[in-house]
């Protein structure tokens, strides 16, 4: 291209194309046009050769953003909250109908055997996006000994995404013992995409509680991992309100079963069961919980 005429309408438009691209993230060099080479003018291109001989600028590097991404902080506060996450209770508030949970406890105390780049692409694959906890919310982190004193921020991830992010990083697929002569059905979900299952409410049991297979990969999973389980990719669905405790409002047998009726009070049932036990679980966490913070005030007082 260099050999040859460039028209000055083409030179123009090289020229401001190569002028933004410089300050753009990755544009391109300044290779497009040679400034050295003669070039017939033009009479509306007269002030251009003064400013076509000066040095452009080196494009800068390109921007890496920090994982996982950080929107603005909520200007709401709300109340300091537990909410039980796998057996932990992390600190949250509710804003806007949804629980925020402190996205630092979380790392720590649910997602600690993995790296950042484990989590990191973990977060890229749900496009998961965190929020800036306020001042105030951060001083009630500290004041409640969520997180350490000298920390100057903390993210918050609503409930609904650490429902994902657990899910995702936390549970395989597991294939327990199948009870012969047990009733079972189809079921299905729409949660982050439909799936559909073969429940068998006999199998569940509270330690082990994967009674549903799924059709498409065979695998098995309790019902409240069954609702995060997908095999369709999602295209940038906006996620709220999920709680997948509540998996019953969203498994159902599935409409071309004879007795749907029927299964759908044995998914009632299974979910009563299923309450009974983790409302005992719940009482023996706090119970711990509050013995932890009474033993550790009792050495802060020996001190």
């Amino acid at each position: 291209m260099s050999d040859q005429f460039v028209p000055p309408r083409l030179r123009t438009v090289l020229k401001t194309y190569q002028h933004s691209a410089t300050k753009s993230l990755q544009g391109p060099g300044l290779t497009l046009i040679h400034p050295h080479k003669k070039e017939i003018e033009s009479p509306e291109s007269g002030d251009e050769h003064m400013s076509h001989a000066s040095p452009m600028p080196p494009p800068p590097a390109p921007i890496i953003l920090p994982h996982p991404i950080f929107t603005a902080p909520d200007s709401r506060t709300g109340v300091l909250q537990k909410t039980l996450i796998e057996g932990k209770l992390i600190g949250s508030f509710e804003l806007g109908g949804e629980m925020r949970l402190c996205l630092a406890q979380l790392l720590n105390d649910v997602l600690m055997d993995f790296g950042m780049d484990q989590i990191n692409r973990a977060f890229d694959d749900l496009r998961i996006f965190c929020s800036q906890c306020t001042l105030e919310q951060l001083q009630e982190f500290k004041h409640a000994k969520i997180i350490p004193p000298e920390v100057g921020s903390c993210g918050l991830i609503t409930r609904t995404n650490a429902e994902r992010l657990c899910s995702e990083l936390l549970h395989q697929p597991e294939r327990p013992r199948i009870i012969k002569g047990s009733i079972s059905f189809k079921v299905y979900h729409r949660c982050f995409g439909k799936c559909e299952g073969i429940c068998t409410p006999e199998m569940y049991s509270f330690k082990q509680p994967a009674c549903i297979q799924c059709l498409q990969c065979e695998q098995f999973f309790s019902p409240q991992r069954f609702v995060c389980h997908v095999h369709r990719k999602e295209n940038q669905t906006c996620h709220w309100g999920f709680n997948s405790a509540n998996w019953r409002d969203y498994i159902h047998a599935s409409v071309d079963e004879v007795n749907r009726e029927n299964f759908e009070k044995l998914l009632d049932a299974l979910k009563e069961r299923e309450r009974e036990e983790l409302e005992y679980l719940e009482v023996y966490v706090r119970e711990r919980e509050h013995l932890k913070r009474k033993v550790g005030s009792q050495k802060q007082n020996k001190k």
